[in-house]
């Protein structure tokens, strides 16, 4: 199937390369100095799963309409992109195209409904480390590389059918969920609190662990992110606040979250999309979460201190 990625950056990079390899027709959406090196040089994936190197790679202009219709798009943008990236996506998607936006926070499906229609939408997560380590160059960390998609109603599965066999086809481990609410809250309410400590406290997985009172105000992050969740109607489990502390405890220690390579790096944070979003749909649901307030005001006064970096040129691709 031909298959477009929208944010060629670990995430992007990643499974579009993999899909690529596999003999997917792929087109790469980007520009900037990443996607002037994919169209010079290819893509090129360091990975511990095996490494690659794709050339020539089809690359086209946000904007750009490619020259037959594309069967589904994978958007995988910085959440402070997505709504920017809209018009790119649209240009792309035909009347029978599916969108599968692989963002962070929950609030994707909203973001994109003013350019495309929410039928056209099947929400995605993904479970993998990396990083942009040079213009068209993606380093994969670790060995997790896992997608798991499904539509927004339960029973119209079949329509994903055709990107469930490309992934096969490609070796990428992926589900097809048919409970697509749980599964973005199950992340959410584990990355909203980890990146948010992370960087607060400067510290990797094993620095939260460590330390007493960092990881108790870990503990009551989760807590209240999935207090939120369940207020808003998504029937999570009842032992995902142990199930989502115990997965952090079992990260290597010096895990960081993409977010504290961010800070670190000078780049624009997810924050408002993550723990300020656990904050502003406590608010509309009611759920009072005082430690999400409260660590939220302390990163955004020690962001203060130093420059909020904007989006480099074109879509950001660091995702």
């Amino acid at each position: 199937m031909r298959i477009a990625i929208v944010g060629v950056g670990a995430v992007g990079g990643y499974f579009g390369g993999r899909l690529a390899a596999a003999g997917e027709d792929v087109l790469f959406v980007a520009r900037g100095a990443h996607g002037r090196a994919l169209r010079t040089t290819g893509l090129e994936l360091l990975s511990p799963r095996g490494d690659l190197h794709l050339y020539p790679v089809r690359v086209l202009h946000p904007g750009e309409r490619p020259d037959r219709p594309v069967g589904l798009v994978l958007v995988a943008v910085k959440m402070y992109d997505l709504a920017a990236a809209g018009p790119a996506v649209a240009a792309l998607a035909g009347p029978d195209t599916l969108v599968l936006p692989i963002e962070n926070g929950v609030e994707a499906g909203e973001i994109l409904t003013p350019f495309v229609a929410p039928a056209r939408v099947a929400p995605a997560v993904a479970y993998m480390g990396g990083q942009v380590e040079a213009p068209g160059v993606i380093r994969h960390v670790g060995t997790t590389a896992r997608l798991v998609f499904g539509p927004w109603n339960a029973g119209d599965e079949l329509r994903l059918a055709p990107f469930a066999a490309a992934c096969r086809r490609a070796g990428i481990d992926h589900v097809v969920s048919p409970a697509m609410a749980v599964e973005l809250w199950r992340k959410f309410v584990f990355l909203a609190p980890f990146a948010a400590m992370t960087a607060l406290a400067r510290v990797p997985a094993g620095g939260l662990r460590e330390d007493p009172v960092l990881w108790a105000r870990t503990r009551a992050l989760v807590e209240e992110a999935a207090a939120v969740g369940r207020a808003r109607g998504v029937p999570l489990p009842a032992d995902l606040v142990e199930d989502r502390l115990a997965l952090i405890r079992g990260l290597p220690a010096s895990m960081r979250s993409s977010m504290l390579t961010d800070l670190l790096a000078g780049r624009r944070l997810e924050l408002d999309w993550l723990l300020g979003a656990v904050v502003r749909l406590g608010e509309t649901a009611g759920v009072p979460v005082p430690e999400s307030r409260a660590v939220l005001a302390e990163l955004r006064a020690a962001l203060g201190a130093a420059p909020d970096a904007q989006p480099e040129e074109g879509l950001r691709t660091s995702r």
